[in-house]
């Protein structure tokens, strides 16, 4: 776990006794764009550095606006990275909380540098329940792209370049440590959740697949009370219309909105779609606000100048 540096100044700290409590904002960042293009002179880890590093400055401006905040990471491009060594997808609960270890670690760091408020980042186990049939069916795509059809659980990607390997995505029940986030969050800013917590049932034993980060961000956001939910990913929010010859960024969403765009199918299960339930399930608990955007812009999508704003009634704008 990447805690504090002693030479953090403490009064800084978020939650401070003396200090008025700040509200919780939970802050969903996308595996993808955490990996930055690669160049043939420019290794992966030193691009994922500098992606990282921006990241953090992103999230200290947050902060800076007098937020707590609690960051879930995805882990798609890392995990990928160490199957492409260890292609044995019974290990994908080691290689989720090594993924966890190394971008909590760069995040972390780059916050603290940043923001000189300290943030620590949390291993985290999630509990799913291995009966639901939501988390049978071979749906996440993990690891390469590979140029041929691997056989077993595969699908050809979307633009049709090659093939990947689908593991299930069990849905979260519990997250074993949200005492211990809970009691973090007095002190320090946290990371955890990443790539949706390692998965495990009640008696901790590691279940096979991956968890969607999206909706155990929404959960943790649920759970704790946040003031708003923000998912940040490599597009600039929800369209109409994606990838078709007249794309249009929806600005506002309510639930009636979401419900309709779930339904018909609009949405991609494996990018947009978690998305636009997660944070359809946090504003349908909580009655608050939840902002979907690109990362780069995270500041702009939260105050709703960028991306798309889900709210629990309609909004004019609503295109």
């Amino acid at each position: 776990m990447h805690g504090a540096r002693d030479s953090l100044p403490l009064a800084d700290a978020p939650g401070r006794a003396d200090d008025p409590p700040r509200p919780l904002l939970v802050v969903a960042v996308g595996g993808n764009a955490l990996s930055a293009p690669q160049r043939a002179d420019d290794p992966g880890l030193v691009a994922e550095r500098r992606a990282a590093a921006q990241t953090g400055a992103e999230l200290a401006a947050l902060a800076a606006r007098g937020y707590r905040l609690l960051v879930v990471h995805g882990n798609g491009p890392q995990v990928g990275r160490l199957l492409r060594a260890d292609p044995d997808l019974g290990l994908l609960d080691v290689h989720v909380a090594q993924t966890q270890g190394e971008l909590g670690y760069l995040l972390a760091a780059a916050f603290e540098q940043a923001s000189r408020e300290p943030m620590a980042a949390l291993v985290t186990r999630v509990e799913v329940d291995a009966a639901d049939p939501r988390g049978h069916d071979p749906e996440k795509p993990v690891g390469a792209v590979l140029a041929q059809d691997p056989g077993g659980a595969a699908r050809r990607t979307p633009d049709g370049a090659g093939w990947r390997r689908v593991v299930p995505s069990p849905w979260p029940r519990a997250v074993r440590e949200l005492p211990v986030i809970a009691r973090m969050l007095g002190d320090c800013h946290v990371i955890a959740g990443g790539g949706g917590g390692v998965p495990v049932t009640a008696a901790g034993l590691p279940v096979a697949g991956v968890v969607d980060k999206d909706r155990v961000a929404a959960l943790l956001a649920i759970r704790l009370d946040a003031a708003g939910l923000v998912i940040g990913t490599d597009v600039a929010g929800v369209y109409r219309d994606f990838g078709g010859p007249a794309p249009t960024l929806l600005r506002t969403l309510d639930v009636s909105a979401c419900r309709a765009l779930l339904e018909s199918g609009a949405l991609p299960a494996g990018s947009m779609g978690p998305k636009v339930a997660a944070a359809l399930d946090f504003v349908l608990a909580t009655g608050r606000p939840a902002a979907i955007g690109g990362l780069g812009e995270l500041g702009r999508v939260w105050s709703g100048s960028a991306g798309t704003r889900v709210l629990p009634q309609s909004d004019s704008r609503n295109a």
